[in-house]
């Protein structure tokens, strides 16, 4: 119970207003710089601040552990305490201080009057974090959930090709066989993970060329340009291959398709480009971000969910008129 974020903070921040009250009542010339002030301060902060609070904390947390929470009953449990807690304070501070006058019935509306406020301020507090782990939690799922649409995708493909070369090239078969299965236990590895290093997204990346050039041969070329200190960086999982397999995909039937990875470094900003000499995209594409497939409009999603994570896509001009694709990312 006491392992609760609230008494892990909550005693610094009564201590701070204990001190803040000395300060202030030495400031108006109420109080003088001494060992009386300072011993009343300690009996302020550990009968009335301290122990009333962390009591009432107690109390209404294991009140909710037990199903039971209601607003009034904790509102009235700070009260009184806050009021015990004044009551006790004042008995002290009598026995410390021969010429302090009792406090009378400005126990209770002083026990109303802070516990009232400690006790929403810190439901508020309390609801604004709640609010805020709500959120944290509907992005985790919002990205497990686009994540996993984004994986199988290029299953299809790798099992045809593996049933096209069984017979005629069973070694070949075998080792689209085994980069699939390598491709699929990282995208299981991955799965709670948020990020991973971009070597790793290259290695994997490799894994699955090795899958399509097994259909496409010569065909495919594929050049990286990633500085070797940036390897280290660490990136959300799966975020290149969808890209890749994109370009694939959209220019199957050209002769010669080459696909260029950048990776480079500007102040705090990872920016990934991707470029083929392919077709390029529509019109409509590059307006909205996303053609009619589900995985350009992923990634779109995904990179909004990062710190100043954005998607531009272009297409080149005179020979280099394919489509190009610039993923941003603070890092």
């Amino acid at each position: 119970m006491l392992r609760h974020p609230f008494f892990k903070y909550s005693f610094f921040i009564l201590l701070l207003v204990d001190l803040m009250f000395t300060a202030g009542l030495i400031f108006f010339g109420i109080a003088s710089i001494s060992l009386n002030s300072l011993l009343a301060t300690c009996i302020w902060f550990v009968s009335f601040y301290w122990l009333p609070v962390w009591l009432a904390a107690f109390t209404i947390l294991t009140l909710r552990s037990r199903g039971v929470e209601n607003t009034i009953v904790e509102w009235f449990i700070t009260v009184s305490f806050m009021t015990l807690g004044l009551s006790v304070t004042d008995q002290l501070l009598e026995l410390a201080f021969q010429s302090k006058n009792s406090m009378g019935v400005f126990v209770f509306w002083g026990g109303i009057s802070w516990g009232t406020p400690i006790y929403f301020i810190t439901r508020f507090i309390e609801s604004r974090g709640k609010i805020s782990q709500e959120r944290q939690a509907r992005k985790q799922a919002q990205l497990q959930t686009l994540r996993y649409q984004l994986n199988p995708h290029f299953m299809f493909n790798s099992l045809n090709t593996i049933s096209a070369y069984i017979h005629s090239n069973p070694d070949l078969a075998d080792e689209v066989l085994h980069e699939l299965a390598d491709i699929l236990r990282y995208s299981l590895d991955t799965g709670e993970q948020n990020s991973v290093s971009l070597q790793q997204e290259i290695a994997i990346i490799d894994k699955y060329l090795n899958i399509e050039k097994a259909r496409f041969g010569d065909r495919l070329n594929v050049n990286l340009d990633i500085p070797t200190p940036l390897l280290k960086i660490q990136v959300p999982p799966l975020i290149l291959q969808p890209i890749i397999e994109n370009a694939i995909k959209h220019n199957a039937k050209k002769t010669e398709l080459t696909i260029s990875v950048n990776v480079k470094k500007i102040d705090k900003t990872l920016v990934i480009s991707i470029s083929d000499n392919g077709s390029g995209f529509s019109d409509e594409v590059i307006t909205k971000g996303y053609g009619q497939g589900i995985g350009m409009k992923n990634l779109q999603q995904r990179m909004l969910q990062l710190p100043q994570g954005k998607v531009i896509l272009s297409n080149g001009t005179g020979e280099n008129s394919g489509a190009t694709i610039i993923m941003e990312m603070a890092v």
